[in-house]
């Protein structure tokens, strides 16, 4: 990929994200009033039967309502594929199957056409299904008003195992709204 389209796909991987974060508001809850305590839970141990972001979002393709919310538990690693992994004012992020690796980049060169090659194109879908936007709810049903980083006491990489719940929205993102986070190696309160 050059550098024009990689440019190309930051810009729609952020949009997509602004958009889907920011400009749309939350996945089905308002924000916390000024001044609440943020309250959810972070797991001591880690629950049962956790998949992978591919698993999750092919089990909620396969049913005849993936629209609909279901009850999930995902691992997956806090990052985006392009663009911005975390919301700076709400406990929202983006976490990516613990499979996914960056592309090859030696198809960078200026003959390269990107748009028309097998692989270029394999690895951009691949990435965007690959990849889930997740909203920590509190115990309210609230996305608390604070960075998700801050607020679960993670960066950017680690792994982080998601309890709660799951759909594919008109867009065709893996949607989550986090009810419990478990991470590992962490322990409640650590």
């Amino acid at each position: 990929m050059n550098v024009y389209q990689k440019t190309l796909l930051a810009g729609v991987m952020g949009t997509l994200l602004a958009t889907y974060l920011g400009c749309q508001g939350s996945l089905g809850t308002d924000m916390p009033q000024a001044g609440t305590a943020p309250r959810f839970a972070l797991l001591e141990k880690e629950p049962s039967e956790s998949r992978g972001v591919l698993e999750v979002r092919s089990d909620l393709e396969d049913r005849e309502t993936p629209d609909q919310w279901a009850e999930i538990v995902l691992v997956g690693r806090i990052g985006s594929i392009e663009g911005e992994t975390w919301d700076p004012d709400r406990a929202a992020f983006v976490v990516v199957d613990r499979s996914y690796v960056e592309p090859d980049q030696t198809h960078d060169s200026p003959q390269h056409d990107a748009d028309n090659c097998p692989f270029c194109r394999a690895n951009r879908k691949k990435a965007f299904a690959s990849s889930a936007l997740v909203e920590i709810l509190d115990a309210d049903g609230q996305i608390p008003a604070m960075h998700a980083g801050r607020l679960l006491g993670v960066d950017e990489g680690q792994t982080v195992v998601l309890q709660g719940q799951g759909r594919i929205d008109a867009l065709g993102n893996l949607a989550v709204r986090a009810t419990g986070v478990y991470v590992p190696g962490e322990g409640a309160g650590n």
